[in-house]
């Protein structure tokens, strides 16, 4: 069977789609064969290099670039800062693609099974299908309900995501739709395309099972889906991962963290390209974001100082300092621009000005606490003579990070959390009795709290 298969990206997404791009090889059933258009801006990315790559080593796919006159778009309007206006490409596909039909795909996806059964839907009195966006399901009806008014469609229950599209090209053709997707694009949708997508083609979207588009966002709240009234087959999907995993969430993507939920599976196909240089520069970045969320990082960037400058006095400053003084006899100051927390103290730490704190010409070991403000802040440390070897950037874990974390890597995240807890100057070496931490948890001495144990480790079975 040959399918049709589009992506779309720029320069940006280039690696992220060809990875997406051999998950669909890799899986594929030996009488299945795509043909895979890549919709791209005129001379904005290079791609024949990895087009030869892809065609050199799988046989059952052929690549070719769609040239996207990008003039149609001129008048489209960005709500969400991560998203590009590649992502209103697929509005011209009518247009650009003379099939009768096909597949539409982000980037930010992996195929894990053949799609001829998704490909064979039979969708020839409607536009499009697409799978029900489970973010609609778990808000609550005044959510839902702003959504609905923010779009004017009549009810949110047919609302899809658009990441994972079958699209009927011949009938967008016949029936003029994509010059009513055009006509919306100044309209400010909340979620860009995917509103416009919704709107005109209401009334006429067929659902697809959800295993075609599986958020990993919600692969670690099988309790909270069930919660919410999400039917256990669709559950089950969740669980199986099997069928199209979809990366939509910024922040957990496997190109930024490598343990959220089914982030290893991402890197597991991308590991067939490991030898490229392109893969080599993906995972030394992801290396060094996650070396940042390990103790053991902060630990050794202490050692060889005896002055540490905590910049930014807020609770987390307060945390880290709390944690140094254990780890050993450093000389502590705060320092903070905030006129107002200048003269504060903490533990008799004074809060000083970062000018004072540049006088010492000692070697300081600058530690930026302020989650936000981090690049801004190092760029005034620069500024003021400060050494790049002597900065370091702190990054707090926050619930979040506990939420999205993948069961295979608790055991892991147990360690650390043992690490940080136990470390002292006299003793660096990590307890791994696990019996320690759950008498601990159990005499309820502030784990649950800090760690946010119910939010994972003590969550109740899902499976």
């Amino acid at each position: 069977m040959r399918i049709p298969v589009v992506f779309a990206t720029d320069s940006n997404y280039i690696f992220y789609t060809c990875i997406a791009i051999t998950s669909l090889a890799e899986s594929s059933r030996e009488n299945t064969f795509y043909d895979i258009y890549i919709m791209v801006k005129e001379n904005s990315v290079s791609l024949e290099d990895w087009i030869e790559r892809l065609h050199l080593k799988y046989q059952n796919i052929h690549v070719q670039i769609l040239i996207v006159n990008t003039q149609k778009l001129a008048n489209a309007e960005i709500c969400n800062s991560h998203v590009t206006k590649a992502t209103f490409y697929r509005l011209l596909l009518g247009s650009m693609l003379q099939e009768e039909k096909c597949i539409y795909l982000d980037a930010d996806i992996i195929v894990t099974e053949d799609l001829s059964e998704l490909f064979q839907t039979d969708i020839r009195e409607y536009y499009l299908a697409g799978c029900r966006d489970i973010w609609i399901d778990m808000m609550t009806e005044k959510e839902r309900e702003d959504r609905r008014q923010k779009t004017q469609i009549p009810s949110m229950e047919h609302y899809i995501n658009a990441g994972v599209l079958l699209i009927n090209l011949d009938l967008i053709r016949r029936e003029g739709i994509e010059k009513i997707f055009l006509s919306h694009l100044e309209k400010k949708y909340a979620y860009e395309d995917q509103d416009i997508l919704n709107v005109c083609c209401y009334k006429k979207i067929k659902h697809l099972p959800q295993k075609w588009n599986l958020f990993t966002l919600f692969m670690g709240q099988i309790t909270e889906l069930r919660k919410k009234g999400i039917c256990e087959q669709t559950v089950q999907m969740f669980i199986k991962k099997s069928g199209i995993i979809h990366y939509a969430t910024p922040f957990i993507r496997p190109w930024e963290r490598f343990f959220c939920w089914a982030n290893r599976e991402w890197w597991q196909i991308a590991s067939i390209w490991m030898e490229t240089d392109e893969y080599k520069s993906v995972i030394e970045k992801v290396e060094k974001l996650e070396e940042q969320n390990e103790w053991k990082y902060y630990i050794e960037r202490c050692r060889g100082y005896k002055t540490i400058m905590i910049f930014g006095y807020t609770k987390y400053s307060k945390e880290v300092c709390d944690w140094i003084c254990k780890l050993g006899d450093y000389s502590l100051y705060f320092c903070d621009n905030n006129t107002e927390k200048q003269g504060e103290s903490y533990h008799n730490i004074k809060v000083i000005s970062l000018q004072n704190a540049v006088k010492n010409r000692d070697r300081v070991l600058f530690l930026i606490v302020s989650q936000n403000r981090k690049e801004e802040m190092k760029k005034l440390l620069l500024a003021e003579g400060i050494q790049e070897r002597d900065i370091v950037c702190y990054q707090t874990k926050t619930r979040e990070y506990y939420l999205y974390l993948d069961k295979r890597y608790y055991q892991k995240e147990i360690e650390d959390i043992f690490y940080k807890e136990y470390i002292d100057k006299d003793r660096e070496e990590t307890p791994s009795q696990f019996e320690k931490m759950q008498a601990e948890i159990s005499e309820d001495m502030g784990w649950t709290e800090r760690y946010y144990l119910k939010d994972w480790l003590l969550k109740e079975s899902e499976v």
